[in-house]
C-alpha cells in the first residue's frame, strides 16, 4: 500500500463521509460520539495499521486485503460524484442532508448556467438596449464615454452599465474597437470563523459588474459596442461600424 499524503487522506475522509451520508440520509457527523464517527475512526484505524504492518502481510493476506476492498467498494456502490449523465446537475435537497459551501455554490451555478444557456441559445448576443459611444476631447487628449445600458455577451452573460463610463483613448494609433466584457468582482469582506484569525477576511459578496477595454480586433467574449480610427491626427467615431443590436422579434413575443 503506498504512503499516503495529508491531503489524499483528506480526500479519503470526505469520500467516507460523501457515501455514508448517500446511504444512510439521515446520518450527519455533527459530533464525535456519532457512531457514523464511529465507525470512520475504526476504517482509518485499520488502513493505518495495514500501512504500518504492510512489510509482513504474505501474499494471502495481501489477497485478502484485495478481497475485502473490493466488497467494500460494492457495497459503497458508485460514487456519487461519478454517477451524473452530461447536462445541467442541481442539487437534490432531502431531510438531513450535510450542505457545504459545495452544494449552495453548485446551486448557483445551475441557476446562472440554464439562464445563460437561454440568453444565448434563444435571444443571441447584443446590445439590448442604450450602450452609446460617444467622444470627447479635452486639450490633447480624448477618450470614449460609454452611455448606461444592456447588453448580452456570446456567453449569453448580461452585462448592465448603470452610469457613464469613460474610456481614454492612446496618444495615436489605427483603428480600436470599444469592447465591453462581463466581470465579477468580490465585495464585502467578513471575518471567517474556520480560519487562521490572522488571514485575509474572506468576501461575502460577488458583483457581477463589467470592464471596458480598446483592443484592435474583436473578442468571442465581448460586445463591440464602436470603433475608433485615427485620422488626421485625432481620434474619431468610425460611423460604417455595425454594432450587434438585439431586436425583440415575433418569436420573443408572448402570445
Amino acid at each position: 500500500m503506498p504512503k499516503l499524503s495529508d491531503a489524499q487522506w483528506q480526500s479519503l475522509a470526505r469520500s467516507l463521509v460523501r457515501e455514508m451520508a448517500h446511504v444512510v440520509p439521515g446520518w450527519t457527523d455533527h459530533n464525535v460520539q456519532d457512531p457514523g464517527i464511529a465507525v470512520l475512526e475504526v476504517l482509518v484505524y485499520a488502513l493505518t495499521e495495514l500501512q504500518f504492518r504492510q512489510e509482513h502481510i504474505d501474499g494471502s493476506g495481501r489477497a485478502l486485503a484485495q478481497r475485502v476492498a473490493q466488497l467494500a467498494g460494492s457495497l459503497a456502490g458508485t460514487p456519487a460524484t461519478e454517477d451524473c449523465p452530461p447536462g445541467p446537475k442541481r442539487v437534490y435537497y432531502f431531510s438531513g442532508q450535510l450542505l457545504s459551501a459545495d452544494d449552495l455554490t453548485a446551486e448557483q451555478d445551475y441557476v446562472r448556467g440554464t439562464r445563460h444557456r437561454l440568453n444565448r441559445l434563444l435571444y443571441g448576443t447584443g446590445i439590448v438596449s442604450g450602450l452609446d459611444v460617444t467622444l470627447e476631447r479635452t486639450g490633447g487628449s480624448s477618450r470614449v464615454v460609454i452611455a448606461p445600458g444592456f447588453a448580452l455577451n456570446p456567453l449569453g452573460q448580461e452585462i448592465e452599465v448603470s452610469a457613464p463610463t469613460p474610456v481614454p483613448l492612446p496618444a495615436g494609433g489605427k483603428a480600436l474597437l470599444v469592447l465591453l466584457h462581463y466581470a465579477e468582482r468580490p465585495c464585502r469582506p467578513v471575518p471567517s470563523f474556520d480560519s487562521d484569525p490572522r488571514a485575509e477576511p474572506k468576501y461575502s459578496r460577488i458583483a457581477e459588474t463589467f470592464t471596458a477595454t480598446l483592443a484592435p480586433g474583436a473578442d468571442d467574449t465581448a460586445v463591440a459596442l464602436a470603433r475608433v480610427s485615427f485620422s488626421r491626427g485625432r481620434w474619431v467615431l468610425d460611423g460604417r461600424f455595425k454594432t450587434a443590436k438585439f431586436r425583440l422579434s415575433a418569436r420573443h413575443v408572448p402570445r
